[in-house]
């Protein structure tokens, strides 16, 4: 008993010895992780050389490679036959880049052997629509054929007579690209309840992809400002703070009111309405968790986007998450993307915004956007303005002038789920934090100079799960104390982010490539001179890493690199087994039925051995010690999966 009690008093020592209180906090790697790479699940799919006949009132058509353009007989006058080859060219050129360098899917028409569709809005095509010549529009539509339904993009006059250069107009090209990407995620199974993500998530890839293809990380879409002006908004928010102050749903709960004619009123203020088309959120978790996070969400979260990610990372990493990623913002740590944020604030802070139109359902007083939440004191005590506490994972950014080389602040939640952290630029711009706590001090240790003098609290809710109206309503109160080496509050309009210019901004990429099949995740990816990336090379079941080369060296597949200019690397992989077959002569592994199979599997083996169940992406999932039978696949995920026993290998697939 005293050996026992002598290891556990050693265990506190080491622990305390490790994490004093105050001590600056690094953000640890998240394990599990999520990633989901398009390339390893997909066949590489051959060019489509026919049209889906779907609509037989087509009177004309133009065909370019993995695109078609079909119009019917009112065609206007003003689309150009260039228009219409301009078009395709974007959208191939566009596309090509999704599939071939960032490696997700071609549409469900050309996965099935068809060509990707543009169809002309109000042109005599009633398989579509009953528009006429002059109507306006363009979205991401469907065409219900044969009993299924055929993902297109509907698209008016103007969007495509934008591709002429008469009528140039970026903005309507962009929109096309953006209706296309749709029509790809369009039958993907997750996020069915999170309308938000279906345009974020969209946002997200277009952005990137232009990012990456020019270097240029310097601008975003003008409502990724949405976040940054209102950090105290939900994450998974559809027309962001409403008039009666409370917050649109995933899938814009709420936000739709109709006066007694049935005439839609606005309840939305003006830029902050537009919220679900800011990608900030996924920009971030890019960086947070890697690029295949974004895509596993769209396989694996079939309702809502953070309730399903929480599925995968678990409950305690689903809250870090929301705490790193409101905290991030706050410093405007945002890696590559940090320019380009700051310039978005900066472009509304101060502006007074109201309802974006009349009429409205009401008309509340005008709001002077900051980031900052205001606060009253009494004592030592910080009271927060009701208006803008945070709602379900949303978050108050409060700066702190402060004296002294440690601060700590007393948390008093008043709210379920919350958190505090400290977090401050140092005079040459490095971000710093402090450990986040639930409640009681929050401590960090001043080791280097604060910019301006000044730290901000963060405090965070970091609920996930959305329950209706009482989520979508709720905000989460709670109280600051100052106790020491906080001299008081520092004015909220002030642009206290800039202190992350005090650092270098300028950027340089990481570019990787890969002999053998496999994957590296960032594949291509931006950062700020002086980064640190963090490189993971994946092989396929059946693969194994060999090591790097280029501007990288070493066999192991975890991998960082000070990015101090551009830096390309190659990830080897060779194979482990020599098939994948269903053939399984003189193998352990004796008989799998049934294959494919909605339900169980059943596995018998030649003799006693283990048996293990792994992904696609080599991860295992299920295992059993010694046995001559297994039953298993209820909990299986729908997807292709590789049986392994000893050197035997077998594949199975979950439908």
């Amino acid at each position: 008993m005293k050996k026992i009690i002598l290891q556990f008093c050693f265990s506190l020592l080491s622990i305390f010895t490790l994490a004093q209180p105050g001590n600056p906090y690094k953000w640890p790697a998240y394990s599990p992780n999520v990633r989901y790479n398009f390339k390893e699940q997909n066949p590489n799919f051959v060019e489509p050389t026919k049209n889906l006949n779907d609509c037989p009132q087509v009177v004309g058509e133009f065909n370019d490679r993995w695109f078609t353009f079909r119009w019917g007989k009112n065609r206007r006058s003003t689309i150009s036959d260039l228009a219409i080859e301009n078009l395709l060219i974007r959208m191939n050129d566009d596309f090509a880049y999704f599939r071939n360098v960032m490696g997700w899917p071609a549409d469900k028409r050309a996965r099935n052997g068809y060509r990707s569709a543009v169809y002309l809005y109000g042109s005599g095509l009633t398989c579509s629509d009953n528009a006429d010549s002059n109507a306006l529009g363009g979205w991401q539509s469907n065409i219900r054929y044969q009993n299924q339904n055929w993902p297109m993009v509907l698209a008016s006059y103007v969007p495509i007579q934008s591709f002429d250069p008469k009528y140039n107009d970026e903005f309507q090209k962009g929109a096309m690209v953006h209706e296309g990407i749709h029509a790809v995620l369009a039958d993907m199974p997750g996020v069915k309840q999170s309308a938000w993500f279906q345009e974020g998530g969209n946002v997200w890839l277009q952005q990137t992809a232009d990012a990456r293809r020019s270097g240029d990380y310097k601008s975003m879409g003008n409502l990724n400002a949405t976040d940054l002006m209102a950090p105290f908004m939900p994450i998974e928010c559809y027309s962001g703070w409403l008039l009666n102050n409370t917050f649109g749903g995933p899938s814009a709960e709420g936000v739709n009111q109709y006066d007694g004619s049935g005439k839609q009123l606005c309840h939305w203020r003006r830029t902050l309405g537009g919220h679900q088309y800011s990608s900030m959120f996924p920009t971030a978790l890019a960086q947070i968790i890697g690029d295949g996070s974004i895509g596993w969400i769209w396989v694996n979260c079939p309702g809502r986007v953070l309730e399903g990610l929480a599925g995968g990372i678990g409950e305690i990493q689903m809250r870090r998450v929301i705490t790193e990623y409101r905290s991030k913002m706050a410093l405007m740590d945002l890696g590559e993307w940090t320019t380009a944020s700051i310039n978005l604030l900066n472009a509304n802070f101060g502006v007074s915004i109201g309802a974006e139109y009349q009429p409205s359902t009401s008309q509340p007083p005008l709001w002077k956007v900051t980031p900052y939440a205001a606060t009253t004191r009494n004592g030592n005590v910080l009271t927060p303005d009701t208006l803008t506490l945070p709602g379900w994972s949303g978050s108050n950014q409060i700066p702190l002038t402060v004296t002294g080389n440690s601060v700590t602040v007393d948390f008093q939640p008043i709210g379920a789920n919350m958190t505090c952290q400290l977090a401050y630029r140092t005079t040459t711009g490095k971000a710093i934090y402090s450990e986040f706590v639930s409640k009681g001090n929050c401590t960090l240790k001043l080791d280097a100079l604060p910019a301006n003098g000044v730290v901000i609290a963060v405090i965070t809710n970091t609920d996930y799960i959305y329950k209706g109206e009482a989520t979508r309503k709720a905000k989460f109160d709670y109280r600051l104390g100052l106790v020491s080496g906080v001299t008081g509050t520092a004015s909220i309009n002030t642009k206290w982010y800039e202190s992350a210019k005090l650092r270098n901004l300028n950027t340089v990429t990481f570019t990787g490539t890969i002999v053998g099949e496999g994957g590296i995740s960032p594949e291509v990816c931006g950062f700020l001179v002086g980064d640190t990336a963090i490189i993971t090379a994946y092989p396929k079941a059946g693969y194994k890493f060999i090591g790097w080369s280029g501007d990288a060296s070493g066999s192991a597949s975890y991998l960082k690199i000070v990015m101090n200019s551009n830096k390309k690397v190659t990830a080897s992989f060779t194979t482990t087994i020599t098939s994948l077959q269903e053939s399984i002569t003189d193998l352990i592994i004796e008989s799998v039925s049934p294959n494919p199979s909605n339900e169980n599997f059943k596995v018998v083996l030649t003799k006693p051995s283990d048996l293990d169940v792994v992904s696609m992406d080599g991860q295992q999932v299920l295992t059993f010690k010694n046995v001559s039978s297994a039953i298993f696949g209820d909990n299986l995920k729908a997807g292709v999966y590789v049986l392994k026993s000893g050197n035997s290998y077998f594949k199975i697939v979950k439908k």
